[in-house]
């Protein structure tokens, strides 16, 4: 039944809910600097839909500066006291134990800085062993997730992602994306071949028939 090579598929929204991570890590620098947090209904909301940093802390009567908030959130984003909100989307063992039978190689393709505390995230979650490879792209390196995967050979593959990094990789490879609109961003700003809400709700069958 294998049709493909290769699964690329992104961690934080099509595998992982990062909305009360995100939430709680950007709620506790408004709190320490001064300021009014959002609600997360609003915060998120103006996430998905690229509004930037500067204009979300405006809204926040953030106290402190750009700068300061940005030193604070990278220091604590991926700490085990923030990781520990994340949790995982409907069905996720099911649909990747059953992606096994579409692809040859399920590599997880993560924008992430801490390596030591994903790998200890993806082991407590239980669900490190449904990825032949992890691959971590640091964010410094133009086009990450292309640049880690542009050596690979292989004859189809398919890339599962959230934001509009993980569409411009599958165009750069010259490969098809499943955008997940209920992830990081707003169906409006994924420019992907097919689309879905959540992995579970990915017609795999169909897609891989068509191609």
């Amino acid at each position: 039944m294998k049709k493909y090579d290769y699964l690329f598929i992104d961690l934080d929204g099509p595998i992982l809910e990062g909305k009360f991570r995100h939430y709680n890590c950007y709620k506790d620098i408004i709190g320490c600097y001064g300021g009014t947090p959002l609600d997360i209904d609003e915060y998120w909301n103006l996430i998905r839909n690229m509004v930037k940093r500067d204009i979300v802390l405006k809204k926040s009567f953030f106290q402190g500066t750009y700068d300061d908030f940005l030193t604070m959130w990278m220091e604590n984003i991926e700490m085990p006291e923030y990781l520990q909100f994340d949790y995982l989307k409907p069905d996720v063992d099911k649909t990747l134990n059953n992606f096994k039978n579409y692809f040859e190689k399920i590599y997880l393709v993560t924008m992430r800085n801490n390596d030591k505390n994903l790998l200890r995230q993806l082991k407590d979650l239980a669900i490190v062993n449904f990825f032949d490879e992890i691959i971590i792209c640091h964010s410094t390196q133009e086009n990450p997730k292309y640049s880690a995967l542009k050596e690979l050979r292989f004859n189809k593959a398919l890339v599962i992602g959230d934001t509009e990094e993980d569409t411009k990789t599958a165009k750069l490879l010259g490969v098809k994306c499943i955008g997940i609109t209920n992830g990081l961003r707003d169906k409006n700003y994924l420019d992907a071949d097919y689309y879905a809400d959540e992995i579970c709700n990915i017609e795999i069958d169909t897609i891989c028939s068509e191609d």
